[in-house]
Formats: structure tokens, sequence, C-alpha cells
């Protein structure tokens, strides 16, 4: 069960970084240097990812004991 939630919590993550990069870039942070909030934005997406990655990961482990 914890492992199926943090399946969920990765692609919530990585769904709302995808989505959340162009709404901020569009309108909270319209005057900000567009390169810094990007790089800010894929750390997220990239940290998301990886966890994703390690749920899975994880999730094979358990399968194969």
């Amino acid at each position: 069960m914890i492992q199926r939630l943090e399946v969920m919590l990765a692609w919530v993550l990585l769904v709302g970084s995808l989505i959340g990069w162009p709404i901020t870039a569009l309108t909270v942070a319209r005057d900000e240097p567009q390169f810094v909030l990007g790089l800010s934005w894929f750390a997220i997406t990239l940290t998301a990812l990886d966890f994703l990655k390690t749920s899975r990961v994880h999730r094979d482990q358990v399968d194969d004991s």
C-alpha cells in the first residue's frame, strides 16, 4: 500500500511540475528571469522522475522476493 502511495505521489509531483512551470512563467513569475525559473521547475521535475523510478525499483524488488 505504501509503495502504491509513493508512485501516486511521484506522478502527482511530475504532472504538477510540468503544468506549474508554464503557468508560473505566464502569470506570477512573468518578470523573473525565465532561465532561472525554468531551472527551478526542471529540478522539481527531475526529482519527481527520480522518485518515480526509485519507487518502481523498490516495488520490483518486493515483487521478486
